[in-house]
């Protein structure tokens, strides 16, 4: 890699990057996350009240408030329980 990056490049420690799933949530990715959390087989809604995630989703589409790490978070799980419904029972 020497003979593609100057030295400072190669030489400093690591850089993250983040990942834009905010602006995701916001843009992109807004129907998919309403479809999973909220749709007809959303499996995990049984596990919140109704009104309190959609008051979440509806501040953090429109801006608001930043709920990123929560949606982040209800997202794995509902993808989860989803992947294992065969090996779980509610």
């Amino acid at each position: 890699m020497e003979s593609v990056l100057p030295a400072e490049i190669l030489s400093r420690p690591k850089v993250g990057f983040r990942v834009p799933v905010n602006e995701w949530f916001q843009t992109s990715m807004k129907d998919y996350l309403r479809d999973h959390l909220q749709g007809a087989d959303s499996i995990s809604k049984y596990f919140y009240h109704a009104p309190v995630l959609e008051n979440i989703l509806s501040e953090h589409i429109n801006g608001n408030q930043n709920h990123e790490k929560v949606l982040w978070t209800l997202l794995n799980l509902e993808l989860w329980l989803k992947q294992n419904k065969n090996m779980i029972t509610i």
